[in-house]
């Protein structure tokens, strides 16, 4: 292991151990347990996650379980297709689409580990870190560390380290990983790859970039919710920025997004893993190193735009934003009502703006983007 990558990577079964020591000691241990396992007498649980040995059964006794029970309490359903067959034992480098901060790369982790038993290494961005506990759960989770804060020239040493780390986890781990297609989540509802991504991806091969990305194999992810999660947080995180070009956030308010996202409704929910990208499609690009950057982007851009799925939702939103009936086969009467009612009691939550026709607008094209996204895309081609 590159001792240098270190403070990136997970733990290994080693600090796997130390860490569940620490975790089970913090004042908040219990109430997670008792919130998540209030069957089960505290004391018998402690003493059976102490005897935990590796980051596998840390993962089969306890990460998939509270995520199983994640996933169940906020969605209705929640359905993981593939477009093509996934290979166990191969290592993926998923990109996917940002809607939540933990529930996007959760149902992707829990399909791996019941489908194939394998975990994946998912981006855990440095200003989630807020604690040491987060930190313990987060590296036992086997999250590596993000970091885009600093200088210019700082940001490129810290990139160019994480892709180094993501080459190795690929190709000398044989580990698949999980990261999202922009930093921070989609506000307005329109995925699009940041293409600085596909630049990092590339650092740790630029000499031979072709070769490289075919040996990082990137697959595409999309994930689709029906209510799309803390809606309400984001139209006003959007207005603010309109407002004043700049959106400072308070002290917790990642940490307030996660537990309101985890914790929010969200109906049905779709995720959806496309094709990798294949050595001869890689090999068409451009040999020009910036245009085929360009051109990766955009096959990304595709197949998650392509991939995603509309929900009533989705299409209600749309025709009244665009005041038309375009879709109305799509959805009911009730549901039209239902969707109103929903984005007035979710709006009800602002109550530092009153621009009441702004919040609402806002508020559709979040929903109505990622049909308006598709239209725009098929235009494009």
């Amino acid at each position: 292991m590159h001792n240098n990558l270190d403070d990136i990577r997970p733990y290994n079964d080693e600090e796997v151990i130390a860490a569940t020591q620490r975790i089970a000691a913090s004042d908040l241990f219990r109430q997670i347990i008792t919130s998540f396992y209030p069957e089960e007498k505290f004391e018998d649980f402690k003493a059976q996650f102490l005897n935990i040995k590796s980051v596998h059964e840390f993962h089969i006794h306890y990460g998939v379980k509270v995520a199983e029970k994640v996933i169940q309490a906020s969605t209705s359903s929640c359905t993981v297709k593939s477009v093509s067959e996934i290979e166990k034992g191969k290592a993926y480098s998923f990109i996917s689409n940002h809607r939540d901060i933990v529930m996007d790369a959760l149902v992707l982790q829990v399909y791996m580990i019941n489908t194939f038993d394998e975990v994946i290494e998912i981006s855990f961005g440095s200003n989630l870190m807020v604690n040491p506990l987060i930190v313990d759960i987060g590296k036992c989770c086997q999250m590596y560390k993000t970091d885009r804060s600093g200088t210019a020239r700082e940001l490129y040493h810290k990139l160019n380290r994480l892709s180094e780390y993501l080459k190795h986890a690929i190709t000398e781990k044989g580990k698949s990983t999980w990261i999202a297609q922009r930093n921070g989540r989609t506000k307005d509802g329109l995925d699009k790859t940041d293409p600085g991504l596909v630049k990092m991806y590339s650092l740790s091969g630029k000499d031979r970039f072709k070769e490289h990305f075919i040996k990082m194999n990137i697959t595409p992810v999309t994930i689709s919710y029906q209510y799309e999660s803390c809606d309400y947080l984001k139209v006003r995180e959007i207005y603010l920025k309109q407002l004043g070009g700049v959106y400072k956030k308070h002290k917790n308010e990642d940490y307030e997004s996660i537990v309101y996202g985890i914790n929010q409704p969200k109906g049905d929910c779709t995720l959806i893993i496309s094709k990798p990208l294949s050595a001869e499609e890689i090999n068409e690009l451009s040999d020009n190193y910036s245009v085929f950057c360009h051109e990766l982007t955009k096959i990304i851009d595709q197949r998650i735009i392509e991939n995603y799925q509309f929900w009533s939702t989705n299409y209600i939103a749309f025709d009244l934003l665009h005041n038309t009936d375009h879709y109305s086969s799509k959805y009911t009467v009730s549901e039209k009502e239902s969707f109103i009612a929903y984005m007035n009691k979710q709006l009800s939550n602002i109550s530092d703006i009153q621009e009441t026709q702004v919040l609402e607008k806002l508020f559709l094209q979040l929903y109505a983007h990622p049909i308006q996204n598709k239209i725009e895309w098929h235009d494009y081609c």
